[in-house]
């Protein structure tokens, strides 16, 4: 968990994770959560994002391809629920009101499908909605190209005080130019959360309940809400295509090197290394041009890896030498029977 954190001492804190989309711009029978990035689902990456968070209980909506999203979900701490209709966000979250219990704390909401966003980001996301005492906080950020995105819409002095979101297809040419989003990640007090979803209708394009519409819920009672602008323009992006799919691939395979070679591994033509981000490096690891490290490989301190080598689930003990061109699976037992200077 978080150190030294607001958090600690703070009423408790449960996660509602939105899984349920198809992802129809995907073009693909598979749920858009279950597709992979770097050796896992998109799902994974954000459960792995709240790994660390001092949160008591995670819930998992599902819908389309429920049971293969179960499947995954297994072998994690979660409860998984189903949205058997697709009605909307906010349908979605109330789908997991029963799962969360006699919860009386806050609530972070997110999304299944943005696995670029940093944990350090949530962290003080979820720090400041304590320390200003808001019942209702949204993560916002600034994008160049806001297109297919709801748009924040603020009024006061300097714009501080939040009015609403509007969803894309509901707004209009003046709201579209807009640039602040809503990154789909809310923290809520769970009482306010459920009784302002119990007021809102579905009167707009979609026909569909909007959890953004919480936010008006909150303005017309007075009640303290805020957007917060915090997230950078990367870490805000959802994964809604194949294109969306190798962007990310692109933006996450970018922050694993550069974070190794800041912990003392060495690359060569580094921009063409595929690396995991559940494989583990350690200090002086020298890795040459187009090496691809999948799973849960591991590669002691010293070791030097060569061209065009490829290893999954393999152990390379420190000081050893990986010749180019080499296949080390763990099925295969090759790189665990590697010596050092081999």
């Amino acid at each position: 968990m978080i150190e030294n954190s607001v958090l600690e001492g703070s009423r408790p804190w449960a996660c509602i994770i939105l899984a349920a989309g198809k992802g129809t711009r995907m073009k693909s029978e598979i749920p858009k959560v279950m597709h992979h990035l770097l050796g896992k689902p998109l799902i994974g990456h954000v459960l792995d994002l709240l790994r660390n968070l001092d949160i008591a209980s995670r819930v998992v909506v599902t819908g389309h391809g429920s049971d293969l999203v179960r499947d995954y979900l297994a072998e994690f701490n979660v409860n998984p629920v189903v949205q058997e209709q697709q009605l909307g966000t906010g349908h979605a979250v109330l789908c997991a009101k029963a799962a969360l219990g006699e919860l009386c704390g806050n609530v972070l909401i997110i999304c299944g499908d943005t696995p670029l966003l940093k944990e350090s980001t949530l962290a003080s996301f979820m720090e400041d909605h304590v320390s200003s005492g808001r019942i209702l906080s949204l993560l916002t950020a600034h994008l160049k190209d806001p297109a297919g995105y709801g748009r924040v819409l603020r009024s006061g002095s300097e714009g501080a005080q939040i009015q609403g979101i509007v969803e894309e297809k509901d707004a209009s040419e003046a709201q579209r130019l807009l640039t602040e989003i809503n990154t789909g990640i809310y923290a809520v007090d769970s009482d306010f959360l459920f009784d302002a979803l119990d007021a809102i209708g579905c009167d707009n394009v979609q026909g569909e309940y909007y959890l953004t519409d919480i936010v008006g819920v909150a303005v017309s009672k007075g009640v303290s809400a805020g957007a917060v602008s915090a997230a950078a323009e990367d870490e805000a992006w959802g994964v809604n295509s194949r294109m969306d799919l190798a962007r990310a691939e692109t933006i996450l395979l970018d922050r694993i090197r550069k974070n190794w070679m800041e912990f003392g591994v060495s690359f060569e033509l580094y921009e063409s290394v595929y690396i995991e981000s559940d494989v583990m490096l350690s200090q002086d690891v020298t890795i040459g041009p187009h090496v691809v490290l999948k799973g849960r490989t591991t590669v002691g301190k010293g070791a030097k890896l060569g061209a065009f080598s490829y290893l999954e689930g393999a152990e390379v003990p420190p000081g050893s030498t990986i010749p180019p061109f080499s296949n080390c699976k763990r099925s295969q037992g090759t790189a665990s029977a590697l010596l050092p200077g081999t």
